[in-house]
This record gives C-alpha cells, structure tokens and sequence, in this order.
C-alpha cells in the first residue's frame, strides 16, 4: 500500500469537501434573502405598483436583508455553540458510556482484557500520546471506537465480539486506525461538523416555532390588518423550515463524505504506523464473514455512527453511510481481490507482536533513535514488573508518581518521604515502600515511560484526590530548592493526567520569545548549546525568535508557562517549534536520554504524536 499516497488524497479530499460544506452555509443564508427579495418584489407588484423594478428593491431593502443575513448566522452561530459545549462537556468518557461500555480496571486480571490494555499501552507510547482509558461494550459485531475532544480527554472503545474474534495482529491495526483518528484531530472535526449541523437544522426548528404561534394566534384575531402581518411571518417561518430540513440534508450529506474520507486517512495511517498491512485488512475481512458484521445495537449509536471503525448502523444509504464500502478499504490498502476469510477464534492469551509490541524496557533504545522497536521484543525486566503492576491502580500509580519526585539528595530525600508517608493514605505508603528502591535503579525514560502507564490509574481520581496529589507533586518538587530536568518533565505528565490543560495567558511574551525559551531549554542540553540553538530557529519560520540564547534555563516555572502557553496554539504553531525542537536535538547526530525525555513531554503536553528520528 502507498499509504503516504493515499494520506494525501484524503486530506486533500477533506479540505474539498469542508471547502463546500462552508459555502453551503453562506448559500443557505442568501437564499433565504433571495426568498425574502422575491416576496417584496410581489408584493410590491400586487400593491399597484406596477412591475418589480429589482433594482430599486434591492437597494431599498438592501439594509434590512443585511440584518437579516447578519440575523440567520447568529442564529446558526449560536446554535452551533451550544451543541458544540454540549458535545464536548462529558469527553470522551461520556460517550463511552451513552454506548453502554464498561471502563476496564488497569490492574484486571482477564486475559481478554489484559491483551486489548497491553495494545493500547503499546500504542500510546509508541505514538507519545498519552494512554487513554478503554471502554468494553457487550457487543457480538466487530467494532471499536475513538472519542473525546483531544489526545488529553480521549478515551478508545471496544466490543466484545471485536477482541474475541480478531488476532493479535488485527486488533493491532484497528486500534492503530482509532490512534489515527486521535492524532489526526478526527474527534474534534467530527463534533464541529456536528455543531454547525445542528445550527443549520435549528433555522427549521425556529421556523416551527413561528408557524405554530400564528397558526394559534390567528384563531383569535379577526383584524385583516394583523392577520396580514401574521401571514407574512407565517411564509418566513415556512421558508426557515423548509431551507433549515434542505440545508441539514445536504450537509448531512457532506459530513458523511468528510466521514469517508477519514477513514481512508485512518486506514492509511494505520498501516504506516504498524507496517503491517494484513492486520487492519484481515480485521476488515472479518467484518465481512462475521455474522454481526460491525453493527452496534445501542440506541445511541446513530449520532456517535461516524466514531467507530467499521458500519455501527445497517440501513443507511450509500449516500448517508459514515464508512465507505468494506471492499474498498480493503482494496486501498492490499489493492487485491476481496474476500472474506473463514471465521477463526482468535487467541486470547497475549504475545508480543512484531513491528509493534515491546518491553518498557526497549523503550530506552528509543532514546537513540525514536523509532518503532525491533521486531520479537524481549519481555519487560523483571526490577519493571512491580513498578508497572503498581502504575494499574490509582494507588500504586501515585507511589509510582511520588517517588521519582523524592529528591535525590539522600538527607533531603528521607525528609520529603518520612513527611510523605505522614500525610499520605496508607494505600499509598505501603506501594511506595514497594517501589521506591526499584525506581533508583531505573533509568529516566523507562521511568517516564512506565508512569505514561499510569495515567488511566490517575485519571480515576477524583476532584480533591487530583488537587490533592498536584500539590503534593509541587511540595515534592520544591523540596530541595532546586528543580531538574526530569523532575519538570515527570510534573508534564502528571499535570496531563490530573488536570485538563486551562486557558492561560502568554508567558508575557510573543510567541516567538515562547518558542525561543522552548528552544533554549533543549539546546542547553547539549553539549554545544549555541549552535543547538541556532540549529533550531534555522528550522523554522516563526517570527520574533530571539537570535541567541537568552533565556534563564533553570527556570521550570517559566517553562511551565511557556508549555502551557503553546498548548493552546493551532497544530502548524505546534508543529513548527517541533521542528526547532528536533533539529536542536539532532544537530550533534546523538540522542541522550534527557533529549528523549523532554521530547515526550514536549509531545504529550502539545498533544501531538511522537516524531520517528533518526
């Protein structure tokens, strides 16, 4: 498969088919003015006034259909962005939940569990992102789905007749093409698409609303001059209907062929990121000799339709359909006949797959090359199984957190953690008595990797618990007087686990000096942090960046900011400092482990996927 090929003929369609929807929007709201414009142009004619002079009438009510044009795109507008904060209020979680799945327990035991949670791991930390909560759906069809509003808040879903029918390999490159949906912003197209939808059809609803208050109004008034009046709002009522069910239709229309277009994108994506063309293929042939097929029987599914991997609902239209057509996808991607297999079980106890799965352990290599791992990956070492048995419960995920926080600094260390141990629920003692001496012998990225394991576990708290272990995070940091790379890098991931990125201000500075400070922090991890540096704004075309280092490089506080600043910046900005990011890290031709490090903080906390290097 040509996947890079195909990656930019969907994108290409995409931006096509969202380029028409847009117009769409404008042509419904001078068309309503057009109707408008003919209605006063016949009245005008059947008041006496002989023939319509358009002209005249146009500049006349020029004004007046302004207002109105102004009118119906605030209402749009307004009614977009209501059921756009509705949509995206529960996250990802709550979708999940409106399907009837259940949210699997990072520390279960089930084999079947166990294996679509060892997957998702993989994945996540093989693309950077951070490891999403999975949801089981007691369903027989084959079929899983991404939702959320981003990376942060997203959450995959699975039935079960999909991890009990698919292999390995299969269930790789399905969950590989919901990654593509995550960190190809399907998620949040999709519930914009949805907004602007419901905008459209509210004109019908509005439009509703008039004609039944005339229609119970006019019974009770028998002025001629009034129920003229109420005759002329009763036509724009029934345009605002009519144009409002035309204007959902046709837009519904291209919202399902942006959907189709996307799963081509994920697809192809797919196979990119596995390089295993017969996973997600065979899982679509699966699909096609399955009895359930992949449809859903949730009465929720028809509105979260566009979210999963294959047809949640039977019935539909090729027009409507959300998902193109089983044979084609599989085409696309072996570009051979179709034929659906013979149905097998698949194996419920996990192995290691290649191409894609590997150790915690392995991680560590991706510090000198951030590629996917070799294949037949070596079990994880046997010193990281209690740290990430630990990372599967809230619990244990915060004395995991905790004790790489404790300072280094032997006597300041058994200050912060007798004061820890004090304060601390004994849950969380006890596990961090269990994993405190295995976290000194652990190097830095498989610590930073394991505690990526650990979000889920983190994300379960509540409230007050995360409040509560944020400030315990910041106490610990501050302990000794001093803040060091990791440790700033570890609070990333912790802040990204416990809090949703806030709306903040800029560090008080253009974006420039916010990518420069960016700049600076890893250049001066190198071993020549000028031309590092230079190497960075040579890379990219961001204006204002400072011409040399002039940032404090000790001031995490600052680079908190900074990080919190650009996480709020659209994916060009964000992919332009990762690009003066990489080319600091890359310009002596070596990789060290803080470099890596910082890199998958940097990702995690722009919410875009890790960059293969080297």
């Amino acid at each position: 498969m040509r996947f890079f090929e195909h990656q930019e003929k969907a994108r290409n369609s995409t931006f096509k088919l969202l380029v028409l929807f847009g117009l769409g929007v404008f042509a419904l709201i001078f068309s309503i003015d057009g109707i408008l414009l003919l209605g006063l142009g016949y009245s005008g004619s059947q008041n006496g006034l002989g023939s319509a002079n358009w002209g005249k009438i146009l500049e006349t009510y020029f004004p007046a259909l302004a207002l109105v044009a102004a009118f119906i795109g605030f209402v749009i507008g307004s009614a977009s962005l209501y059921r756009l904060s509705q949509l995206s209020s529960g996250g990802g979680a709550s979708v999940a939940e409106s399907l009837g799945g259940r949210l699997l327990q990072p520390e279960t035991r089930n084999p079947i569990e166990r294996r679509i949670l060892n997957i998702v791991e993989e994945m996540a930390i093989a693309s950077g992102v951070p490891v999403p909560p999975v949801y089981l759906m007691d369903e027989e069809g084959i079929n899983a789905f991404a939702a959320g509003w981003s990376p942060n808040d997203a959450v995959i879903g699975v039935t079960k007749g999909c991890v009990e029918a698919l292999s390995r390999d299969e269930l790789q490159g399905v969950i590989a093409h919901e990654f593509s949906h995550i960190l190809n912003g399907d998620m949040k197209l999709n519930i914009r698409l949805m907004g602007i939808l419901y905008g459209i059809f509210f004109l019908s609803i509005l439009g509703e609303i008039l004609i039944r208050s005339i229609s119970y109004s006019s019974g009770n008034s028998s002025n001629e001059k009034k129920n003229d009046g109420k005759g002329a709002i009763f036509v724009i009522g029934l345009v605002l209907f009519i144009l409002g069910w035309v204007g959902w239709f046709f837009g519904r229309l291209i919202q399902a062929a942006v959907s189709r277009q996307r799963e081509f994108l994920a697809d192809a994506s797919a196979v990119q990121f596995t390089r295993n063309p017969d996973g997600i293929s065979g899982a679509l042939r699966k699909i096609a000799g399955w009895n359930q097929g992949s449809i859903i029987k949730n009465p929720n599914v028809t509105e979260a339709s566009h979210l999963f991997f294959g047809n949640g609902i039977s019935g539909f239209s090729a027009l409507f359909a959300t998902h193109p057509p089983l044979e084609e996808r599989v085409k696309r991607i072996e570009g051979a006949n179709f034929q659906p297999p013979e149905n097998e079980p698949a194996e419920t106890q996990d192995q290691p797959t290649e191409g894609v799965a590997f150790s915690t352990a392995q991680l560590s290599n991706l510090a000198g090359t951030m590629r996917m791992p070799a294949k037949n990956a070596p079990p994880p070492l046997p010193i990281l199984l209690p740290i990430e048995n630990q990372c599967k419960d809230p619990a244990g995920a915060l004395a995991v957190l905790y004790s790489m926080l404790l300072p280094s600094d032997n006597p300041a260390r058994n200050k912060a953690r007798d004061q820890l141990i004090n304060k601390v629920d004994p849950a969380i003692a006890q596990a961090l008595f269990e994993v405190e001496p295995l976290v000194l012998q652990t190097n830095k990225l498989q610590l930073f990797t394991l505690l990526s394991k650990a979000l889920p576990s983190l994300k379960m708290l509540g409230k007050e618990q995360s409040i509560d272990a944020l400030k315990t995070c910041q106490a610990l940091i501050s302990a000794d007087g001093k803040i060091d790379f990791f440790e700033f890098c570890i609070w990333r991931l912790a802040k990204g686990g416990l809090e949703k990125f806030r709306q903040v201000k800029g560090p008080g500075a253009a974006l420039g000096i916010a990518a420069s400070t960016v700049f600076a922090f890893f250049a001066k991890l190198s071993d020549t942090p000028e031309a590092a540096y230079q190497k960075a704004t040579n890379a990219t075309d961001i204006h204002g960046l400072l011409a040399n280092i002039e940032t404090k490089t000790d001031d995490f506080k600052m680079l908190d900011k900074v990080f919190d600043f650009l996480a709020q910046a659209n994916s060009e900005i964000k992919q332009k400092v990762l690009d003066g990011c990489i080319a600091a890290i890359l310009h002596d031709g070596k990789i060290t482990e803080d470099e890596g490090v910082l890199l998958r903080a940097f990702c995690l906390s722009m919410e875009i996927p890790l960059p293969p290097l080297g």
